[in-house]
């Protein structure tokens, strides 16, 4: 059952098992993504598509997790993946959802894909209860931050990294 009508062609529905490899390749071309804008503070590894698939599919498993597919024309081209994360007196931060990742395809960004995937990952933690969203973007990926933006988000905390040296 599609959690959201078909827009735009799109359908987003719940990650299924057998999606995982789809998703940890495009997991794993986030993760590439941020290694690039900023090499000292985002880790990769050799196979990191594997690593995401088994998060993934862990996370699949999780009442508090929501992670979900964008289809086109029955071949998946983004997902959304969020947890609902308790109260934390570190961070200063009531229970929420947190929207963890959310990526699109290079072949089919700027066409909304987006956008869909994150009104549906707000839909299903509104349903979940959570009274908050956040998320992270990383300073560099100005097209994340005004797709958030232009959703309703706001800038809360920027995190600042130091390379300590090693002696």
């Amino acid at each position: 059952m599609a959690i959201m009508p078909k827009m735009s062609n799109v359908t987003v529905r719940r990650a299924r098992i057998v999606d995982l490899p789809t998703l940890g390749r495009l997991g794993a071309s986030l993760a590439r993504a941020h290694h690039r804008w900023d090499p000292k503070r985002f880790f990769v590894v050799p196979k990191m598509h594997e690593g995401y698939a088994w998060w993934l599919g862990r996370e699949l498993k999780s009442r508090k997790a929501v992670v979900l597919t964008a289809e086109r024309a029955g071949r998946i081209v983004g997902y959304a993946y969020g947890r609902v994360e308790p109260r934390d007196w570190n961070a200063l931060r009531d229970e929420c959802g947190v929207a963890v990742d959310l990526i699109v395809s290079p072949r089919v960004r700027g066409q909304g894909v987006g956008r869909i995937l994150g009104q549906a990952l707000l839909a299903a933690f509104e349903k979940k209860g959570v009274p908050r969203v956040i998320l992270l973007a990383a300073t560099k990926n100005k097209d994340a931050q005004r797709l958030f933006h232009r959703m309703g988000f706001r800038p809360t905390v920027v995190e600042m990294a130091l390379e300590i040296r090693r002696r």
